[in-house]
This record gives C-alpha cells, structure tokens and sequence, in this order.
C-alpha cells in the first residue's frame, strides 16, 4: 500500500492465498493429529505400523471415525488447493487433478478396507481404488502446477517439484508393491505400513508446500 492508501496490484490476491495457505497448513495438522491418535490406540492393541497400512486402524473403536476426520481434512487441503489453482489461472488440467484427489480421498475416507486377514470386499474395492487415485494424481498435479506458476520465486517453485518427483516415486513404489496383493493375493513386501507412513509424511509437506507456493505467486 502506497502513501495515499492504495492497495499495491496483487495485494488482495496474495492475501487470499494466505489464507488459503493457512487453512491448508491447519487442515493438514488436523490428519496428522489423528492419524497419530491413531497410532497411540494402534500401539494399544497391537497394530503393527511396519506391516499394517493405515486404513487398517479402521478395526478399532472409533477408527472409522478417526480415519474420516483425517481423510475429511486432507479432501478440506486438497480442495482448496484446486481453488487456488483456479485463482492462479494454472489451468484447467491442474484444477480438474487436485478436484479429483480432494474427491478420491473424501471417497477413501467414507468407503473403508476391510479387516485384516478378510476377504475384500466392494466396498474395500473402491478404497483400495480411491487410495490408489489419491497417491497417484498428487505428484502429477503438483508438478504441472510448479510448471504454471511463473510469477512464484524460481527457488519455491525447485524445490516444490523436487517435492513432487520424491513424492511421486514413494507413491510408485508403494502403488507396485501392492501387484502381488492383487494378483496372487498376499504382499511381496511385508513391510507396506512402513512405505506408507513415510509416504503420508512426504504427502502432507508437500500439500503444504504446494499451499506455500500459490500464496508466492500471482496470476499470470
């Protein structure tokens, strides 16, 4: 803001993307916070978090509750992330990936796996096949953004897409890792709850990196 009070181009919008930035970091702390609630009722009755993922707390009391809060508040991140590529004129493409990852994880959350050591069944079919989407499509649209914020500091934008491809390779390693599962209906790797919690770490610094680099930019 200059000397007779106007607003500088761009303030409003920097101030809108601090904001989305801020409700993204706070959506974010609120999976981590359950997700190691989780993690302490988990370690009461025995789950082992090298060999069993995540979606598995769903067998305690209140799991599923807990696992939908998380879930719930990543889709919040996810979908307001679309919004700010919106703002941001990133393209279509870009919007359409976040809109689809805040959808497929409010999916994961609603549609639970099943027990373990139970047959699947569908409605462990389409979390396993939203799961999938959302540890898919995030890489790809972080790096498309990265591409489509020019306005964004060039050191900001370097280390969001190194973000993105380490994210994206984690994600590729856990996504095959489950071909066995699949086709011969038992892990080659014994250790999955392990990848995917470091996974799930890598997922939230880089949903909140993402934030941070809309919040530095401005529409082209």
């Amino acid at each position: 803001m200059d000397e007779l009070g106007v607003a500088a181009p761009g303030t409003g919008r920097r101030e809108r993307g601090g904001a989305v930035a801020a409700v993204v970091a706070a959506a974010v702390g609120i999976a981590v916070w359950a997700i190691l609630v989780l993690h302490v009722a988990g370690g009461v009755a025995g789950v082992d978090p090298l060999r069993h993922t995540l979606s598995d707390y769903v067998v305690l009391p209140g799991g599923y509750l807990v696992l939908g809060i998380a879930a719930g508040a990543m889709a919040l991140a996810g979908g307001l992330l679309a919004v700010d590529a919106h703002r941001l004129r990133a393209g279509r493409a870009v919007v359409l990936l976040f809109a689809s990852w805040a959808v497929a994880m409010a999916v994961a959350g609603i549609f639970p796996t099943n027990p373990p050591g139970t047959p699947p069944d569908v409605v462990a079919a389409v979390h396993r096949y939203a799961g999938a989407w959302v540890f898919a499509v995030l890489p790809v649209a972080v790096l498309l953004l990265a591409r489509a914020l020019p306005t964004a500091p060039l050191a900001v934008r370097r280390r969001l897409t190194a973000l993105a491809v380490l994210t994206g390779l984690l994600a590729a390693g856990f996504l095959l890792a489950h071909v066995p599962i699949v086709v011969l209906g038992s892990p080659a790797f014994a250790l999955l709850g392990g990848v995917e919690r470091v996974l799930y770490c890598v997922v939230t610094v880089l949903l909140t990196a993402t934030a941070h680099a809309c919040r530095t930019a401005v529409p082209a």
